[in-house]
C-alpha cells in the first residue's frame, strides 16, 4: 500500500479529493492533506510519501517551487500537477521538474483515480528493477567482513542456531565451511604498547594483524576472524582446498604453529608490538567451536596470565576440570536482553533451558543454584528499574524478598520462583501497555471532541500528542478497532444530524458550524455517510415527528 499527499490552498478541493474517493481500491492506504506548500514540506519530513498531487497557483510557495524542492530532497516521490490554468509555460516547467502528470481543473473523480493508479503501478515496477537490488547488494558487500565476524562471535559464545539456519547464514555471508569440517582456533592478544593505543589506532593495528595473517596463511589455510568480547582477535583456521585431503594431523599442527610463530614475529617487527598466541586442538565444525574456545580462554588465564609474547598450544585441561560452569545461563541471547526486547516467548524458553541444565547436571550443587538465582534476580531487577519500577512492585514482596535465599534452596523452589516471577512481570507489562494505550486514545478523543470544528487532521492530533502520525493511527486502530478518520467523521455527522434537527438553521449554517467552508462539499460528505442529503434528512425527521 502507498501513501498520497494532496496539496491545494483551496481546502474544499483537498478535503473532497481526500475524503470521498475510494483510494484503497487503487492501492493507496493513507491520504495526507496540506493546504500550503510549507505544510506539504512538513508532512514530507515526517512521513513516507510515495505520490504528491499539488496545485500550481498557491500563495507563498507555488506548486512548481514545491515540486523543485521535492525533486531535490525526495527524489523517489512521484508528482502530479493540478491546475486550472492551461498555459503552455506551466506544462513546460512541469516537464523540466520531472512531473509525472499535468492535469487541468476541473477534473473528474474517475480521471484522478486513473492517473494516481497508473503512478502506483509505475512505482511497483520501479521497485522491482535491479537498481534497488544492486544498491542493497553493494551495501551488503561493504559490511560483509563485519557480518562474518559477528556470526563467528555468536558461535564462540554458544548461540544456538539450527543446522539449516546456520547453513543459510554461511552461504549468504560467503563463508565456505561445510558441516563437520575440521578446524582449529587461534587466539591473538595484543599486548604492551598496543594496550596504550586509542580506539582508532588499535582498530588499525587489529586490521593490520588480520591482513598479515590472511596473507601468510592463504596458501595452506583459510581464516575466518572476529574480535571477541574480551578484545582478543580470534581466527577459525581451516585447510585450504588444495591441502584438505593430504594433510596429516601432526603435520597440520606443526604447520599451524610454525605460521603462528611467523605471524607473531611479523607483528613484532612491522607493528612494533608484542602478541601472545594460543592455538586450540582440532575439532569438528560447528559442534566443537564453543568447547575449543573455552579451552583456549582457560589456557589464557592459567598459562599466560600477565606474561606477554607467548605461543601456547592449548591442551585438554577443560575436560579434566572437576567442576564446570553453567552454559545456558550465559550463552546469547542473554536473559536481560530478551526481557528488554519484550520477547516473552524466548524469555520463557531461556529460563526453561537454564532449568533443564541445572536439573540434568547440578541439581545437588547449591553453588550452581545460587549462581543461577542471583543472575536471574539481577536480570529481573534490571528490567524493572529500566521500566521505572521496583521489582517488589512488579512481582510482589514475597517473590522479591531474598532474605534467607529461600528461592535457591532446591531445584524445585528455584523453578517455581523463576516462572512465577516471569508471569507476574508479563502481566504487569501487559497492564501498563493497555493502560498507556487507553490513556492515549482517551486524550485523542478529547482533543477531537474539543476541536471538532477546527483542525482535527491526523497531523494536528499527532502534534498535540507529540507522536508520529502513523503511530497515532495505529494506536487508535489497535485500541478501538476503528480508523481515526472514521471516528472524526462519525462525530461530525452525528453533530450535523443534531444541528439539522433545528429548523431555524440553514444547511449552509450547519456546514459552517462544523468547519466546512464549502456547503456543497458538506452535502456531498453527509450524503455519503447517511445516504441522504441534509434536506432529505430533515424531511425524514419531519415525517417521523408527524407520525
Amino acid at each position: 500500500m502507498f501513501q498520497l499527499l494532496i496539496v491545494d490552498d483551496e481546502a474544499s478541493v483537498v478535503d473532497s479529493l481526500a475524503d470521498t474517493l475510494p483510494w484503497d481500491e487503487i492501492g493507496i492506504s493513507t491520504v495526507f492533506k496540506a493546504y500550503s506548500g510549507h505544510e506539504a514540506l512538513e508532512l514530507l519530513k515526517t512521513n513516507t510519501i510515495d505520490i504528491m498531487m499539488t496545485d500550481i497557483r498557491m500563495p507563498g510557495m507555488n506548486g512548481l517551487e514545491l515540486l523543485a524542492l521535492v525533486r531535490r530532497e525526495w527524489k523517489r516521490v512521484k508528482c502530479i500537477l493540478l491546475s486550472g490554468h492551461a498555459e503552455f509555460a506551466y506544462a513546460q516547467q512541469a516537464i523540466q521538474h520531472d512531473a509525472h502528470e499535468y492535469l487541468l481543473k476541473p477534473i473528474g473523480d474517475d480521471e484522478v483515480l486513473a492517473k494516481v493508479g497508473n503512478l502506483v503501478q509505475a512505482i511497483k515496477l520501479e521497485r522491482d528493477e535491479n537498481r534497488q537490488y544492486e544498491r542493497v547488494a553493494k551495501a551488503f558487500q561493504e559490511h560483509l567482513p563485519k557480518l562474518q565476524g559477528d556470526l563467528l562471535g555468536d558461535l564462540l559464545q554458544g548461540m544456538k542456531i539450527s543446522p539449516e539456519r546456520l547453513r543459510q547464514k554461511l552461504e549468504s555471508l560467503k563463508i565456505p565451511i561445510p558441516a563437520e569440517e575440521r578446524f582449529a582456533l587461534m587466539l591473538f592478544r595484543l599486548e604492551d604498547r598496543f594496550a596504550e593505543l586509542d580506539f582508532y589506532s588499535l582498530s588499525l593495528m587489529e586490521y593490520a594483524v588480520v591482513n598479515m595473517a590472511e596473507e601468510l596463511f592463504e596458501d595452506e589455510f583459510r581464516l575466518w576472524s572476529c574480535k571477541d568480547l574480551h578484545g582478543y582477535l580470534v581466527f577459525l583456521v581451516m585447510f585450504s582446498e588444495a591441502h584438505r585431503d593430504r594433510q596429516e594431523h601432526h603435520t597440520a599442527e606443526n604447520r599451524l604453529q610454525s605460521m603462528a610463530s611467523q605471524l607473531q614475529l611479523s607483528v613484532d617487527r612491522f607493528l612494533k608490538g608484542s602478541v601472545s598466541v594460543l592455538i586450540s586442538r582440532w575439532g569438528s565444525f560447528p559442534v566443537d567451536i564453543k568447547r575449543l574456545y573455552e579451552e583456549i580462554l582457560l589456557s589464557m588465564r592459567k598459562q599466560v596470565g600477565n606474561q606477554s609474547g607467548l605461543l601456547i598450544y592449548a591442551s585438554d585441561e577443560l575436560e579434566q576440570l572437576p567442576v564446570h560452569a553453567l552454559q545456558r545461563l550465559y550463552e546469547p541471547p542473554m536473559l536481560v536482553h530478551l526481557l528488554e526486547s519484550g520477547d516473552w516467548e524466548r524469555t520463557h524458553d531461556k529460563l526453561t533451558g537454564i532449568w533443564g541444565e541445572l536439573s540434568q547436571k547440578w541439581a545437588d550443587s547449591q553453588e550452581h543454584l545460587m549462581e543461577a538465582f542471583f543472575s536471574i534476580y539481577a536480570s529481573f531487577s534490571s528490567f524493572a528499574h529500566k521500566n521505572g519500577r521496583q521489582l517488589t512492585d512488579m512481582i510482589g514482596p514475597h517473590l522479591s524478598d531474598v532474605t534467607g535465599l529461600a528461592q535457591s534452596r532446591s531445584l524445585e523452589t528455584l523453578h517455581q520462583w523463576m516462572f512465577q516471577s516471569l508471569e507476574l512481570l508479563l502481566q504487569c507489562m501487559e497492564n501498563e501497555t493497555r493502560n498507556d494505550r487507553e490513556n492515549t486514545v482517551r486524550r485523542i478523543k478529547q482533543f477531537v471532541q474539543k476541536h471538532l470544528v477546527e483542525d482535527v487532521s491526523l497531523q494536528a492530533i499527532a502534534d498535540y500528542m507529540y507522536m508520529h502520525p502513523v503511530h497515532v493511527s495505529r494506536i487508535f486502530k489497535l485500541e478501538t478497532g476503528d480508523n481515526l478518520s472514521d471516528f472524526v467523521l462519525r462525530l461530525k455527522m452525528e453533530q450535523a444530524a443534531a444541528l439539522l434537527a433545528d429548523p431555524s438553521l440553514k444547511n449552509y449554517e450547519v456546514a459552517l458550524q462544523l468547519g466546512y467552508q464549502n456547503p456543497n462539499y458538506f452535502i456531498k460528505v453527509f450524503k455519503k455517510y447517511y445516504s441522504l442529503t441534509p434536506q432529505e434528512f430533515r424531511q425524514k425527521l419531519e415525517t417521523v415527528e408527524e407520525h
